[in-house]
């Protein structure tokens, strides 16, 4: 037996980690849906004990990524719309594929499939696929569209890949302007400063009170380099640890929606993700409730499933959800009252659509001004760190020439 780790959602889309024991990935998952979970993601906890084996065996393994999925999902669905048999485009792929995970993977689903199983219900054997995926390819089975599904599937991953790129695109010049001027400072503090410091020995003088700590912070620096990079990196590591345990993720996630320039961004990341998630599911033909209680799915800050999950009963109950999801202000208030528009016209899945493009736009703008600012106040701290060690050691050089002058 083997060990993986999982996070699912429970029948309350809360979400749940624990470990599993399982012959394989396949199995683990089919045991958590038995207890009513949906996994998201099964990871196998292997033993602590080093092996060369063992560690050329993790760089050989292969498995399905993101993109494999995408890859997937775009392929299968123009194979289908070309005319092709699911379980011919099926073998196409897996003749054409060269990755060994791939090939096994669509070899089991087109098994699966001889042996009488729809294809949602052989894709549910995979953690891979989200109740999104599985519902939308459910609809277009019964709907006889299937192909016509699969393409707004990877026409809905493409959005979603492109914003998260976007996001990454945007965080590395800043991140990189943060590395080198941290490097630049440490550097100057443990090269160039004890050079000044044999100049200054000997001298009689008295160093004033910010330089002798500059000279200590640099000699404590030099001297003690693990120390001094366990001070530097310890906060931030140890803030990621405890984020990761389910006390800091909910604090996380209360304090994000209160810090004033964090929580806009919470604001319309979680509005464009959730608002495109019920668009995608309402246009193609699963119940509101449905694509509320999937959206609670997708939403990563636990307020906005608890409120989603709350808005899913009073729909249950004959109320408007445009009202509920309006109550607790986690919306901007432009979304809500164009979902209850939306409720009244009876074009819900539109609505959302524009809400979500509206968001999305906005939260690209957002980043864009972020950037924007981040950039020169980087530099200019950088360039204020420096500057005072360089101008602190000619202040001082310049008085010693006037003493010997």
């Amino acid at each position: 037996m083997r060990s993986f780790k999982y996070a699912a959602l429970d029948g309350e889309n809360q979400l749940q980690e624990g470990m599993v024991e399982a012959l394989d990935q396949q199995e683990a998952a089919a045991r958590l849906k038995k207890q009513g979970y949906r996994p998201l993601s099964l990871r196998e906890q292997r033993g602590g004990g080093f092996s060369l084996a063992g560690v050329l065996g993790r760089f050989r393994q292969e498995r399905l990524t993101r993109p494999d999925i995408d890859f997937f999902t775009n392929q299968i669905g123009l194979l289908l719309q070309s005319g092709l048999a699911l379980d011919h485009a099926l073998r196409v792929m897996k003749r054409h594929s060269k990755k060994a995970a791939f090939q096994r993977f669509v070899g089991e689903l087109e098994q699966k499939i001889k042996e009488g199983k729809s294809f949602s219900q052989a894709l549910a054997d995979y953690p891979n696929f989200s109740p999104m995926y599985l519902n939308i390819v459910r609809a277009g089975e019964e709907g006889g569209i299937l192909p016509a599904m699969l393409m707004k599937i990877s026409g809905y991953q493409a959005a979603f890949q492109e914003l998260k790129q976007y996001v990454i695109s945007a965080s590395i010049y800043p991140l990189f302007l943060l590395v080198v001027g941290l490097g630049a400072i440490i550097l100057l503090l443990t090269t160039i400063l004890p050079r000044f410091e044999i100049l200054f020995e000997g001298m009689g003088q008295e160093l004033p009170g910010h330089v002798s700590l500059l000279m200590a912070v640099a000699k404590a620096i030099s001297s003690h380099p693990f120390l001094a990079g366990l001070v530097l990196l310890g906060p931030p590591v140890g803030l990621a640890a405890y984020l990761k345990t389910p006390d800091g993720r909910a604090q996380f996630d209360r304090w994000s929606l209160r810090i004033p320039v964090l929580s806009g961004f919470v604001r319309n990341l979680e509005t464009t993700r959730i608002f495109r998630t019920i668009e995608v599911l309402v246009n193609n033909g699963v119940h509101l409730a449905s694509a509320l209680k999937i959206g609670s799915g997708v939403a990563v800050n636990a307020e906005y499933r608890r409120l989603l999950n709350n808005a899913t009963r009073a729909l249950k109950e004959g109320r408007r959800i445009g009202q509920r999801l309006g109550d607790e202000k986690l919306f901007p208030e432009l979304a809500t009252e164009l979902l209850a528009i939306g409720e009244e016209s009876g074009r819900v899945g539109e609505m959302c659509g524009q809400i979500a493009d509206h968001f999305e736009q906005e939260l690209k703008t957002r980043i864009k001004r972020l950037t924007a600012m981040v950039e020169p106040v980087f530099i200019l701290l950088i360039a204020l760190v420096a500057g005072y060690v360089v101008v602190s050691m000619l202040s001082v050089i310049l008085s010693i020439n006037d003493i010997a002058g």
